[in-house]
């Protein structure tokens, strides 16, 4: 059995995997193009698994060198990961506290709130214990978010070399520890299946070690039966090439002869896989099922036939590590980095008006200057070069010398003082560690402690960020008078009225029945009669006997709506799904409740379907029904409010309150998040339902 030490340092002369540079290139494109809002690729959250399959590899490759020469230590092993990444991470921490309070304060306090369990690769199981969804982390998502993948790599680095030691030692061949890695893998994503609950929220799933596991793990395994002996060699295949590659067969197509060889076949093997997962990241749904039930491990082995197909000489190999690959893929863990913090500040979520092509272009190009500068200052060591293809990994070590840190810490180690001794020492330690960093890295770590340090201390840090938000938006300062001030005065041409559902004609659209008052809304509904309540323009009082039923929205405004409607009855909640609000409706119904009108104002939490929305016009039983248009940086709101449309245009009796085109053309009147109404918008929002319910004067 292989004795394994605990001393030397960690040194292999592996040669460079070219296929590496593309699929970690492809990674960071899918994973961008995910998070840009709108997202351009929805399943590109799935460059996340290629990410996950090369570590995987990687780790275990590099190990298993080290184990065969005994040369492996886990404290410089777990060294060696702590220089890579909290330099990085550190920083990232500490320029987003200052981006974000520069440009987006509103999301100050989320950084707070996650700075700490990032620093402390902890962050994946902070937001399960949070239930933050990663899917569904709409308006105001945390800029911190995606370091919950470097808090995973970080508690796999930690812990899988602990386990692979045992497998090495009791396993004696590649098979077999391939074998054991492949049942732990299995295990993982039995896991995975066995928790996931459709209609659920997968953040315990997505962002655990312990699920997400067998992506790392499939990597690993690959690296097992890869491997050969000491001294061979990555490219060894073209020396001692295996039985397949003797593979050669003439096959006849439309009376021509065409020769097929085994290297032909791995080489469309690699491009078909590389196929696959372009075509995956544009059209798959992160939401589906399938993807808990086998579909990550799947896409995990895809990869890892991906690294294999590449790690073979070939048009493949050269195709993979080209050197916009190579540049790409060098860069690709800078570039995770500084991304989604950018991204989020770059596409505010009260932004009404699409990005145009171009707007796409220069925020790619933005980020990728970004993150060139971020990898010469933080990532990169001492020596890398400035562009990847000049040399290779081996060829830019410096030699050991002592630096001034390590110099300083000794001479005070050398001190009578028992305190300067201590001093000395973990001077001394934290020279040496950060030996190979460049002084940006070193700037990096020390503004990334301080910041969250800072985050940390017991301010009020709501009232800071909002005392930022004003100074950039003047309008969430106004008080409720203020905000009806300004909403008297004169407005500018109106916009055009958004396309009307088939089946709505313009009188009722704006309330122009003859026989009714004229009343302002989308739709009216033909039954609606204002002449059963009182209504009281100069103090926009309304006595109408009023069922609200909403969400989030709804809960924001209704103490102002409540002043407005002292007769209405508003039921508002954070996170109300549309399902509840039909079952809230029956009940206050079937309790006796006998409004006057009915008002549902959901659909911002999830997708409405046309048979709900049929069931409450059911349950309204012929009343006069609104439904309110619901607006949020999601996908869902706009097929919500078709449907809508599609039923009001169906029933005589139901009418529609544009909130959301109100809304879109005058960003200011919502906060941040793209969602809530802030004070002038509470009082716009009062306005719309108080003329959809009174005649005008």
């Amino acid at each position: 059995m292989p004795r394994i030490v605990v001393s030397g340092v960690p040194t292999t002369a592996s040669r460079h995997i070219a296929v590496l540079d593309g699929m970690r290139a492809l990674a960071i494109i899918g994973v961008i193009g995910y998070h840009t809002r709108p997202s351009l690729l929805p399943g590109g959250f799935l460059g996340v698994t290629l990410f996950f399959v090369v570590s995987g590899f990687l780790l275990t490759r590099s190990m298993v060198n080290l184990f065969e020469r005994l040369r492996f230590s886990y404290p410089h092993f777990l060294r060696g990961r702590v220089r890579r990444l909290w330099p990085s991470v550190l920083a990232t921490i500490a320029g987003t506290a200052i981006l974000v309070y520069c440009m987006a304060p509103s999301l100050l306090p989320k950084v707070r709130g996650d700075a700490l369990p990032s620093a402390l690769f902890y962050s994946n199981w902070s937001f399960i214990f949070r239930k933050l969804s990663y899917f569904q982390a709409a308006g105001l998502p945390s800029p911190l978010t995606h370091l919950w993948f470097t808090s995973l790599i970080m508690q796999f680095y930690v812990l899988w070399p602990l386990l692979f030691v045992l497998i090495f030692q009791l396993c004696r061949s590649r098979a077999a520890r391939a074998a054991v890695i492949g049942a732990l893998a299995v295990a993982s994503s039995l896991e995975m299946l066995l928790l996931y609950t459709p209609g659920q929220d997968t953040s315990r799933i997505y962002y655990g070690l312990d699920t997400r596991a067998a992506e790392l793990l499939v990597g690993a395994a690959l690296a097992v039966l890869m491997h050969r002996h000491v001294g061979r060699q990555d490219d060894e295949f073209a020396h001692d090439p295996p039985h397949w590659q003797f593979f050669s067969r003439t096959v006849h197509v439309r009376g021509r002869e065409l020769r097929v060889t085994g290297q032909q076949l791995v080489n469309a093997l690699g491009f078909a896989l590389l196929v696959v997962f372009c075509v995956c990241f544009a059209i798959v749904d992160p939401q589906s099922a399938w993807l808990y039930r086998g579909g990550y491990l799947l896409f995990a082995l895809l990869a890892a036939a991906m690294i294999w197909a590449g790690m073979h000489s070939g048009v493949f190999m050269r195709a993979m590590g080209a050197k916009v690959c190579s540049y790409i893929g060098s860069r690709s863990f800078s570039l995770y980095l500084v991304h989604y913090p950018l991204l989020i500040v770059l596409n505010p979520a009260t932004r009404a008006t699409p990005l145009p092509w171009w707007g796409y272009l220069g925020q790619f190009a933005l980020i990728l200057a970004v993150g060139e500068v971020f990898f010469q200052l933080i990532e990169a060591m001492r020596g890398t070069p400035w562009l990847p293809w000049l040399t290779r990994a081996g060829d830019n070590a410096e030699p050991a010398r002592e630096t001034a840190g390590e110099r300083l810490g000794r001479r005070l180690t050398a001190s009578g003082n028992a305190g300067v001794r201590m001093l000395g020492t973990a001077g001394t330690r934290f020279a040496t560690l950060t030996a190979r960093l460049r002084p940006g890295a070193v700037v990096g770590i020390v503004a990334g402690a301080l910041a969250v340090l800072v985050l940390m201390l017991p301010l009020n840090w709501q009232a800071i960020a909002h005392a930022r938000a004003v100074q950039l938006r003047p309008e969430l300062a106004l008080t409720a008078e203020q905000a009806r001030k300004q909403l008297a005065k004169p407005a500018p041409a109106p916009s055009p009225q958004p396309e009307q559902p088939k089946g709505t004609d313009a009188a009722q659209s704006k309330g122009a029945d003859t026989a009714q008052p004229q009343v302002s809304a989308l739709k009216v509904p033909n039954n609606l009669d204002p002449s059963r309540w009182q209504c009281d323009a100069a103090a926009q009082q309304c006595s109408v006997r009023m069922l609200m039923i909403g969400d989030s929205v709804t809960a924001g405004v209704a103490q102002t709506l409540q002043q407005h409607f002292p007769q209405a009855h508003i039921d508002g909640a954070v996170s109300r799904q549309f399902a509840t609000g039909e079952d809230l409706l029956a009940q206050f119904l079937g309790s006796g409740e006998d409004p006057q009108v009915i008002v549902f104002a959901l659909g911002t939490n999830g997708a409405a379907t046309r048979e709900q929305a049929e069931h409450v016009v059911q349950l309204a039983a012929g009343r006069p029904l609104y439904f309110v248009t619901a607006l949020a940086p999601v996908d869902w709101t706009a097929a919500s409010n078709a449907t809508f449309q599609e039923v009001a245009a169906a029933h005589p009796n139901v009418g529609i309150i544009d909130w959301s085109a109100l809304a879109t053309a005058h960003p200011e009147y919502l906060y941040d998040d793209g969602t809530h109404p802030n004070e002038l918008g509470t009082q716009a929002y009062e306005q719309q339902l108080y003329n959809a319910l009174c005649p005008r004067d």
